[in-house]
């Protein structure tokens, strides 16, 4: 991944398997739940039954929408949901603040050579 700016994890359990503390911003594609039902059982060709328990094992969208920072409503068309993720898109290309410029590897990597440059010219100056 090197050379990389931005990568897009598609993770349905994000939050469930606590990898959301890894992640920044975390996006999520919000849809209401009977959208969510219908869509499910036209693609899996699942009953309603079914539909409604692969949906119940997972933590619900509303929920993940309280804990995302940026949500896309997928309530519309496949045109419409290209559209938003656009937006989205170049809502997370804008330059970087302070505190996400130190928390990011980049930040790191600075902070960490500013440290060892002042270790040295203390260390040389004794």
């Amino acid at each position: 991944m090197r050379g990389c700016k931005i990568i897009v994890l598609d993770v349905p359990l994000l939050f469930e398997v606590k990898m959301d503390k890894w992640t920044k911003p975390i996006i999520v594609v919000w849809v209401d739940p009977e959208t969510q039902l219908r869509r499910l059982m036209t693609r899996d060709g699942t009953t309603v039954e079914e539909a409604k328990s692969r949906i119940n094992s997972q933590m619900s969208l509303n929920l993940k929408r309280t804990k995302a920072d940026i949500v896309i409503d997928n309530s519309g068309s496949p045109e419409d949901l290209n559209r938003l993720f656009k937006e989205v898109l170049v809502r997370v290309r804008k330059p970087l603040t302070w505190t996400e410029f130190g928390l990011s590897r980049d930040g790191a990597i600075v902070a960490f050579v500013s440290i060892l440059f002042g270790v040295i010219v203390c260390w040389k100056s004794l």
